[in-house]
C-alpha cells in the first residue's frame, strides 16, 4: 500500500522516500517495474546537438517526432501489465499523465540505492530497456 509519502520498510530504514505526483495514490497488490531509464527522446537536450531548419514547422515536425517516441516507450512499459513505475530518472510531465490515465503510479528521481534496495525485496531487477524479453506482469 502505497501513501502520499511512498515508504517501503526494508531493515528499519525507508527504501523510497518520494511523493506522489499526479495518479493513483494507493495500490493493492503491486506489479512494480524498477528502471534506471532516460524518458526522453530529446536528441538535441541529450547528445547537445545542433539543429538548424529553416523553418518553426519544422522544429514543431522534430518535436512531434520526439514526443511520439516517448509515446511508444510508455506504451511499451504499461503494456507489461504493471500498476507501479519507479524510475531512478526524471519522468516528464506529459508521460507522468499517460502512466496516470492508465492506472499507473509514476516515481521519479527515485535514489539509486533506492531503486537496489527496491529490486532487492521484491525480487526483481532493474530495467534500463524495454524491448519484447519483458515478460508482461
Amino acid at each position: 500500500m502505497f501513501s502520499s509519502v511512498i515508504g517501503i520498510l526494508f531493515s528499519g530504514k525507508f527504501i523510497l522516500d518520494k511523493r506522489i505526483g499526479i495518479g493513483p495514490k494507493h495500490i493493492e497488490n503491486a506489479k512494480i517495474l524498477v528502471a534506471n531509464t532516460a524518458m526522453d527522446a530529446d536528441k538535441v537536450k541529450i547528445y547537445g546537438a545542433c539543429v538548424r531548419v529553416d523553418s518553426m514547422s519544422r522544429v514543431a515536425e522534430i518535436e512531434g517526432a520526439e514526443k511520439e517516441q516517448t509515446r511508444e516507450k510508455v506504451q511499451k512499459i504499461i503494456a507489461l501489465g504493471i500498476n507501479c513505475f519507479v524510475n531512478r530518472q526524471l519522468i516528464y510531465n506529459f508521460l507522468e499523465e499517460l502512466f496516470a490515465d492508465a492506472g499507473i503510479l509514476a516515481i521519479e528521481h527515485a535514489d539509486f540505492d533506492g531503486i537496489e534496495h527496491l529490486a532487492l525485496v521484491t525480487g526483481g531487477e532493474i530495467a534500463s530497456t524495454f524491448a519484447s524479453s519483458l515478460r508482461k506482469l
